[in-house]
C-alpha cells in the first residue's frame, strides 16, 4: 500500500484523504479557476518560482483574487514539500499542482459575488517509467479537427483550467492511437493539447507564435537553451507544409520536458530520432534538472 501524500488546501496541510471541496465551488460548476504544474525531480522542485510568476499573471487575467501573495505562496509550497519529503522516492518526477479557484459559488451565480478563492497544492507521481522507451524512440502526432481557441476570444497565454478544448483534441487524436496537434482558426499550427511544439529545418529551431501558444515555462527555457547552444531559433506561422519538410520535431511541457516526435501523421522527420538537435536540448535538461529520463537505474 502506497503511503499517503499530503497537500495544502485553504491554509492547511493536511492528508489527501481527508482534502474535501464543497461541490458548489466554482472550480468544479464552472471550471473557473487557474493552475500551474511544476516538476519535482529527485525530490528538487524546477523553477518554481517561473511557475508562480505565471499563476500570478494568470490570476491577475482571470481577476482571481488570491489572499496570498507570491511569496506566501512559494512558502506554503516548501512546506508542503517538507512534509512529503519522505515519501518521495528517487527516481521519481512528481507533477506538484497549484489550483486555485474563484472559490464557492454565490446562490446569484454571478462572479464577482463568489466567496474567498480556493487554493490548493499537491503532489501527483508521473508515470516516469512509461516515458523511457518514447524519449528513444519518440511519439506520434495527428493533426486534430478540433481547433485552439483563439486568443481574442480567451488568452492563450494564461493557464486556465476550462481545458474542455483541449481535452476533445486529445479524445480527437486517441481514437487512432496519437497524441494531438492542434491548428489555430488560421490553419497554422498551434500546440498539442498539454504541450508546446517544436521543429527543426536547416538546424534553425521554430515554434509557434507566443499569442496562439501558452507562454510555456519550459518552451522558454528551450529557447535559453537555445541561446546557450548556439542554435538559431525563430517564432513564425508553421503551415502544414512546413511540417513535411522538417527535420525533427519535438514537444515540451513540463513533466516530460523534451519529448522527441517520429511522426505527424503522414509526415516523418528527415533526421533520426531523436535528431541532433532534439538531443541536445534532452541533454541539457538532464544537465539542468540532475535527472536522466531515459534511464531512471542512474
Amino acid at each position: 500500500m502506497s503511503l499517503e501524500r499530503y497537500v495544502y488546501l485553504n491554509g492547511e496541510i493536511i492528508g489527501e484523504s481527508e482534502a474535501l471541496i464543497s461541490p458548489f465551488d466554482r472550480g468544479f460548476l464552472w471550471g473557473d479557476g487557474v493552475y500551474e504544474v511544476t516538476p519535482c525531480f529527485n525530490g528538487k522542485l524546477f523553477r518554481l518560482d517561473d511557475h508562480l510568476k505565471r499563476l500570478y499573471r494568470s490570476l491577475r487575467y482571470t481577476q482571481i483574487h488570491c489572499h496570498l501573495d507570491i511569496e506566501e505562496m512559494r512558502e506554503a509550497t516548501l512546506k508542503t514539500l517538507k512534509a512529503n519529503q519522505d515519501s518521495l522516492g528517487e527516481g521519481k518526477i512528481y507533477r506538484v499542482g497549484h489550483w486555485v479557484s474563484r472559490g464557492l459559488d454565490d446562490p446569484s451565480m454571478v462572479a464577482s459575488e463568489s466567496d474567498r478563492p480556493t487554493i490548493f497544492i499537491f503532489w501527483r507521481e508521473s508515470p516516469s517509467d512509461k516515458l523511457i522507451d518514447k524519449y528513444s524512440k519518440g511519439v506520434k502526432l495527428s493533426v486534430v479537427a478540433t481547433r485552439r481557441v483563439p486568443p481574442q476570444c480567451l488568452e492563450a497565454r494564461a493557464k486556465v483550467t476550462s481545458k474542455m478544448n483541449q481535452i476533445l483534441a486529445e479524445l480527437d487524436a486517441s481514437s487512432n492511437g496519437s497524441l494531438s496537434l492542434m491548428l489555430d482558426i488560421y490553419g497554422n499550427v498551434a500546440e498539442n493539447s498539454v504541450a508546446n511544439f517544436f521543429m527543426v529545418k536547416d538546424n534553425v529551431l521554430y515554434t509557434p507564435y507566443e499569442k496562439n501558444v501558452l507562454q510555456g515555462v519550459t518552451r522558454l527555457t528551450v529557447l535559453e537553451m537555445a541561446r546557450k547552444l548556439g542554435v538559431a531559433f525563430e517564432e513564425r506561422d508553421i503551415t502544414l507544409y512546413d511540417l513535411s519538410q522538417a527535420d525533427e520535431f519535438f514537444l515540451t511541457s513540463s513533466a516530460i520536458c523534451a519529448m522527441p516526435v517520429n511522426q505527424i501523421d503522414r509526415f516523418f522527420p528527415k533526421n533520426p530520432v531523436p535528431g541532433p538537435i532534439t538531443e541536445k536540448i534532452i541533454n541539457e535538461f538532464v544537465s539542468e534538472t540532475g535527472f536522466d529520463f531515459r534511464d531512471l537505474s542512474v
